[in-house]
């Protein structure tokens, strides 16, 4: 079954407006914020888009990595 796509712009806002609802990360700047969504090659029934890493790996938040990982499984990016 094909997921349904969404532009870059629409899954960072979705992105963000799930993070913000976190405790403590609302108006907090993150990766999602400051690099958005790029497309990337997809392995088959794998993902076509991430998020581009800006800030210290050492910042990596396990709840943030999930958010984007459930919205990869639901939406593709538009091309």
């Amino acid at each position: 079954m094909a997921k349904s796509t969404r532009t870059a712009k629409q899954l960072q806002q979705m992105l963000i407006q799930r993070i913000e609802a976190l405790p403590g990360l609302r108006g907090q700047q993150t990766d999602v914020h400051r690099g958005g969504v790029i497309g990337m090659q997809s392995e088959e029934g794998g993902p076509n888009w991430t998020v581009r890493i800006v800030t210290d790996r050492g910042t990596h938040r396990a709840d943030i990595a999930q958010i984007i990982r459930t919205l990869q499984g639901q939406f593709d990016l538009e091309g």
